[in-house]
């Protein structure tokens, strides 16, 4: 219980062994007994009743994409200290490949074609949410990634919340306006897609994931952003790493540290800003997080995988 908190989530997995009453539907109890701080011993159940069909289409309508990111996440974090990473990483495609199978022969339209991608509505993020899953540095180590800064990172992740580990495995790149009036604040509602093509080298970048948070520069930022966000005047002067910024008073650096100052508030740890800039070395930071590219580590792209995806779903059928 000490390792319990508001952020946490735990996941747990089922099974039935005699067949399901549609019209009665299944309830689920699980009993807390715990210590207050006073001594006393106490006894809490909760009670969770759910719907269940046998109609698959009903089924896939109820999935949601990020919960099932979240109980995958710590199913695979949780056995990669029994079972090979390889295998690990092949059972997430396995099971993904086999649902987008039972998807297209149970739940779409004769008219849908072979060469034509079906996803369910509701899950139409799960395939970058488990690409963004199986390269990551827990499951797919890279060259610079040691066993210290693996452990610490699964036990980090296993303990987020739904909400913090979708962001994790797919961070919020929030363009930040080279300067601010009313009318273009930043708003962290226009995420863009994380992937290279979304930079613009004239462009400010904020990456916002629970545990890093990188401000990418471009090489041709306008002058007057650069001073009034990090009172410099030359990109090249710029330093990359680790920083804090500059408490300056005017609407771009205002507003900017407000943005920061907001979404940390939304995460469960503290968080240093890096600056990342156009070119440099540590942009390598910056390309762990752009989950829908080719990743550092040799992970597939997130086209490459829906593609391999297709193919092998169509073929469980033939």
């Amino acid at each position: 219980m000490a390792t319990l908190d508001g952020w946490t989530t735990l996941a747990v997995e089922l099974a039935h062994t005699r067949p399901l009453d549609e019209t009665r539907g299944v309830a689920v109890q699980v009993v807390l007994s715990y210590s207050t701080q006073t001594g006393d011993r106490r006894t809490r159940v909760h009670t969770l009743t759910l719907q269940c069909s046998h109609r698959l289409q009903e089924t896939f309508r109820h999935y949601q994409a990020q919960t099932l990111l979240a109980f995958y996440c710590k199913k695979m974090y949780c056995a990669v200290l029994e079972r090979p990473l390889q295998e690990l990483r092949e059972e997430l495609q396995t099971d993904l490949t086999e649902a987008l199978a039972s998807y297209r022969k149970h739940c779409c339209s004769a008219s849908v074609s072979a060469g034509q991608l079906v996803l369910p509505q509701h899950l139409r993020a799960l395939p970058v949410y488990i690409n963004s899953l199986r390269k990551s540095e827990v499951l797919l180590p890279g060259l610079r990634s040691s066993v210290h800064q693996r452990l610490q990172q699964r036990c980090q992740v296993l303990s987020m919340d739904t909400c913090c580990t979708a962001t994790h495995f797919y961070p919020q790149l929030l363009p930040l306006p080279l300067s601010v009036d009313s009318s273009n604040l930043p708003n962290p509602e226009e995420a863009l897609r994380c992937c290279g093509a979304s930079l613009d080298p004239r462009g400010l970048y904020l990456v916002h994931a629970p545990l890093t948070l990188l401000l990418w520069v471009g090489t041709r930022v306008p002058t007057s952003s650069l001073v009034e966000l990090f009172n410099t005047s030359c990109f090249s002067s710029l330093s990359s790493g680790e920083t804090k910024l500059l408490v300056l008073e005017n609407p771009l650096s205002i507003s900017v540290r407000s943005l920061i100052n907001t979404l940390n508030s939304q995460v469960p740890c503290a968080r240093k800003l890096w600056v990342v800039k156009e070119g440099d070395t540590c942009e390598e930071a910056l390309q762990r997080h752009l989950v829908e590219d080719k990743s550092p580590n040799g992970g597939a792209s997130y086209t490459d995988f829906l593609y391999h995806l297709h193919v092998s779903s169509v073929r469980l059928l033939q």
